[in-house]
Order: C-alpha cells, then structure tokens, then sequence
C-alpha cells in the first residue's frame, strides 16, 4: 500500500491483464489502508451501485502504518460500514510469529467487524469476513491460506435451470443470498424455471436487489439423455448410429456437447426478450443477454432477482397471474391491459431513473442545453422541465427544483442584448414556475409555456395532467 491511492486494473473479467499487472506492481512509502479502503467505496459505489453484495480482500504485509498510540484514530478514520452490503477478508503475508503481526490483528479484526455491521441499505444478512493467517510464511502456507479463503468464501453456487423438458446445470456468481426484509428470510430455491417469456420493453426496468451472472457447467446427463433433449425422436436408425458414434467423440470436449444455456442466451440477445424466472416461493426475477460496458458486441446471459413478492414489477400487475399473451387473450374483455409507461426510463411516475450521478447531471444539462436554443426549442424546454420536475418530486428531491430555477435564472441573466424578448420571458416564467408553492408537491402538475403576442406576455393557467 502506498499513501497516494492507484488503480491498477478496474474491473474486469480479463485475468491475464489482472496476472501480467501484478507482476508490475512497486511496493509502496507506507501503509494506508484509510485510503485504501476509500478509493475501494468510491470505485465500488461508481461501477456497481448500493445494492449489489461486495467481498473484499485485504492482502497486507502483517503492519498496520501505526504504532500503537495511533491505532484507535486508525480505527475511528476508517470508512466503515459502507454504504453498501460488504464482507471484508484479511490475508497477512507474514509469520503468524511476527510482532507486527500481533500489533496489527487488533486493527485487523475491528475492519472485519465494522464492514458487516448494521447498513440500512443493505437488503441481505451479511456473514463477517475471516482473517486468514498462513501457518508459516512459506509458499505452501500461504497457498493454503488462500484455498482456505477461496473454499469457504467463493465455493460455486450451481443450480438447475429449466425450462419445460429443456434444463441445464448453471452456476450463478455471486451466489444467491436469502433475502430478509422485516420477517423470516426468503431462501434461493435450487431450481431456477423459466415460467415465461416477455419483451424488453415490457418488462422495463424493475428495481432489482442482486445481479448474478450465469455460467453454463459442464453437462453430466449420458448422450442417450442428451439425444432426447436436443433431437427430435422421429429420427432413422441410421441417423441414430451415426450420431452414436459423434456423440462418444464428442463427450470429451465440453464445448461440443449442446447446453441450453447456450440457447437460450442466444435467442434472448437476438428476440430483445426477457425470461421469467421463479426463484422460490413468492419470489421471481429475469434472465436477459447483457452487454459488458467495455466490449458491446460481447453479451453475458444476467439473472436480476426481484425483491420477493407479487408486486415487484407493477406495471405488469400480480406476477403470479402472468399468463400467454395467445389469441385468446388479446380478444378476450377480461386481459390484463399493461400500462402505458412500463419502464423508469420511458416515463411513469419519476420519468428518469438516477442510478449514478452522471444521469441526473445529464438530465439538467440536457434543460439548459434547450434554454440556451429558445425560442425555437421552448416546447422541447418545458416537456424535458415537466419530465426533470415528476421525477424530483417522485424522489422527494424537491431541492433539486431550487436548484435548476437558479439555473435558469443565471441563463437569463446572461442572454445578449439581440436576444429577442421571448427568451427572457420564458426562462423567467419557467424559473418561477419551479418554485410555485401552490404545486410544489404535485408530480401531476404540468407547466405550460408562457404564451406571448407581439411583446405582450400573459401566462397560460397550468393544468393538471390525465
């Protein structure tokens, strides 16, 4: 460690970059593992957000940086718990004999305690992470030590996904965890069915508690089950031996052998279409092709699990009365008629969804961007203004209103003296419109544009939205 915090690599599921990076990396002035532990938080909360659990592993020398005068303001300095849910392990590289070891384990365990104590944004029971010391400092003890870490902590989570007759054996990272959400704890079954299938655009955006990737695993069925999953029955005897023989051939090279994972990532990516999964009793999620941010021609097969209950997507309804969307159902009076925004990010109650800052600064920039193009994009200005406002509102976010009225407010104070009057008068009218008090808490209200007739403005009575 090193007092001015580097990212060596950021995440990435490249390990050879992760390998040839390590065997660069310089030892450092001194051991900070304060800042350390900072720049973990922010570059944690950047890629994956609050919700997602996190494990860390702490790879120290066995030297806390500190005598022993400093080890309680190292404690109280530490940024823990974090603000999202998080097990902290601890791997010395040293002799379990060695002074500094002992100074430093007190340090050690109090990082391990604070990382799983009580977080109100963290949906799940998180266990405490372990202090993993080698026998001996030696490269067999420290190779224990590590596949102690790696078989308790990353043991594979595999479960069966089915669908129908089809199923195949898949392993979800990071494993499923029981949720617990003010009553007895709702546990992953070891089954995974698909229970239907549904369009991206219809599904939308549901908040989701955890992500899990899913990785086909090797299939152990014997080829004549494989046949009968994957070939039709009506098939020659002829046919029958010869696909004997390439089945056997092929039984020695995983890649070769058809797994229905495999399918059925590809006929998502390529339908735009989502899999709807039970996950247990009351408990439901979606599988959809995802692409990486880094490689968008690259996809990954991505569990989202919902937060247990029939409500959790509610512009679809119950999700237990989910049915097929046949003939039948479109010409029957009685379907199930989804709602018209069905998504946060196409419209609803917010119209806006600000899952990292660089959304919410985009939205405002995109206000002012129209402000600036007045008076020819003043309809694009209020519908962008009416969208920003619903969504703050929504939220509770209501300072954020304040803010963007003083926005507009700076923008017209700066207009140059050609600018035609329209423009002062709209940037005016909208920046006041923001701090009205008569609907300062009604997401329903909808601002109009100020209606002006040769240099004469009066204001348009604002309505209230169907």
């Amino acid at each position: 460690m090193r007092a001015i915090l580097s990212v060596s690599v950021p995440f990435t599921r490249d390990y050879d970059t992760i390998r040839a990076k390590l065997l660069q990396l310089e030892e450092g002035d001194k051991t900070c593992i304060e800042n350390a532990l900072h720049g973990v938080n922010q570059l944690v909360m950047s890629e994956w957000g609050l919700q997602i659990p996190m494990q860390i592993i702490l790879v120290t020398d066995g030297s806390s940086g500190v005598g022993a005068i400093g080890r309680n303001r190292v404690v109280q300095a530490l940024p823990l718990p974090p603000l999202y849910p998080v097990r902290i392990h601890v791997l010395p590289i040293v002799s379990p004999l060695d002074p500094s070891l002992q100074h430093a384990m007190p340090i050690y365990q109090k990082i391990v305690e604070l990382a799983t104590s009580a977080n109100s944004n963290s949906m799940k029971a998180m266990s405490r992470g372990v202090v993993y010391c080698p026998d001996q400092l030696s490269l067999p003890g420290i190779t224990t030590a590590v596949s102690r870490l790696c078989e308790q902590q990353y043991a594979e989570a595999c479960r069966w996904l089915r669908c129908g007759r089809l199923e195949a054996r898949v392993q979800l990272y990071p494993p499923a965890q029981a949720v617990v959400e003010g009553g007895p704890p709702t546990h992953p079954a070891h089954h995974i069915h698909i229970i239907g299938f549904i369009t991206q655009q219809d599904w939308g955006t549901p908040p989701t508690i955890s992500r899990h990737l899913v990785l086909p695993q090797p299939q152990t069925f014997s080829s004549t089950d494989r046949r009968d999953s994957y070939t039709s029955k009506m098939t020659s005897k002829e046919n029958q031996s010869s696909e004997g023989g390439s089945n056997e051939e092929d039984a020695s090279d995983p890649s070769k052998i058809p797994n229905f994972c495999v399918l059925l990532h590809g006929a998502l990516k390529v339908e735009s279409m989502a899999a709807v999964v039970s996950l247990g009793e009351g408990w439901w999620g979606a599988l959809s092709a995802v692409c990486e941010p880094s490689r968008a021609r690259r996809s990954c097969l991505v569990l989202c699990a919902l937060a247990p209950g029939m409500h959790a997507a509610p512009w679809l309804g119950p999700l237990d009365q989910l049915g097929p969307a046949g003939e039948e159902a479109r010409t029957t009076n009685e379907s199930i008629v989804l709602k018209a925004a069905r998504s946060y990010t196409s419209g609803g109650c917010g119209g806006a969804a600000w899952a990292r800052p660089h959304a919410l600064l985009a939205d405002v920039q995109k206000v002012l961007r129209h402000a600036r193009k007045l008076p020819d994009k003043t309809q694009h200005l209020y519908k962008e203004l009416n969208r920003l406002r619903r969504a703050a509102i929504s939220l509770g976010f209501t300072e954020l209103l304040a803010c963007v009225g003083a926005a507009l407010e700076r923008e017209c104070a700066a207009l140059p003296a050609n600018a035609p009057a329209e423009c002062s008068l709209q940037l005016a009218h909208a920046a006041a419109a923001l701090r009205d008090p008569r609907a300062a808490l009604d997401a329903k209200y909808t601002v109009q544009p100020l209606t002006t007739n040769f240099g004469q403005s009066r204001s348009s009575s604002p309505r209230h939205s169907n």
